[in-house]
């Protein structure tokens, strides 16, 4: 059985991916309110989280070095808030309105329904593309698993979340899939997963 740990390892190149596309629409939506200034590239920064660390993630800066990056905390290298952040939004799909009381809460800040439904878009977009990716057409061996997390909906609760892992011809290990079908692990969501 492969480990936990080992599986949000799996993740990290997803949830970095995910993450600088949200940061570069965040200083696309900076450069519309501030019109005389233009983007100056990116700076790399290294952070901690629970699927590990992040290294040299691109963070988007601009000319009149006024914009800050909403979706990582000022200075620090190491979040919890990033990562429940992300987790929320990689397994739960959460609302507009949800992801501003998230920000709001974690990093004291306000940014409007509009401006997170374009960032939270861009993020659901990168899942969709990662989901929707090919898979090679045979593995070498195929794992199923499910692990539990305390998910916040209306409230915290255990829920299992399904993931296939496929180890390719090579050695090289990869996530197929992963599900939230939503409460514990059960006979019932494992074939309705497979049936997928």
């Amino acid at each position: 059985m492969i480990e936990t740990k080992n599986i949000l390892e799996l993740f990290k190149p997803i949830v970095k991916e995910v993450l600088e596309s949200m940061l570069k629409e965040e200083r696309e939506i900076y450069l519309e309110n501030n019109p005389p200034t233009k983007g100056n590239g990116f700076y790399e920064r290294d952070l901690k989280t629970a699927f590990g660390e992040l290294t040299a993630i691109r963070v988007p800066r601009t000319r009149d070095n006024g914009f800050k990056c909403a979706l990582l905390p000022y200075r620090k290298r190491i979040t919890e808030d990033l990562d429940a952040l992300i987790r929320a939004m990689l397994i739960s799909g959460m609302s507009t309105r949800k992801i501003a009381e998230v920000l709001k809460e974690l990093y004291e800040i306000k940014i409007s329904y509009a401006n997170i439904s374009r960032i939270s878009q861009v993020g659901i977009e990168e899942i969709q593309k990662w989901r929707s990716r090919p898979l090679m057409e045979e593995y070498a061996v195929v794992f199923l698993d499910a692990m539990v997390f305390p998910i916040k909906r209306d409230r915290v609760e255990n829920e299992s979340i399904y993931v296939a892992i496929g180890i390719t011809p090579e050695g090289r290990r990869e996530i197929l899939g992963y599900y939230l079908p939503g409460g514990m692990e059960s006979a019932y969501n494992w074939r309705e997963i497979l049936q997928i």
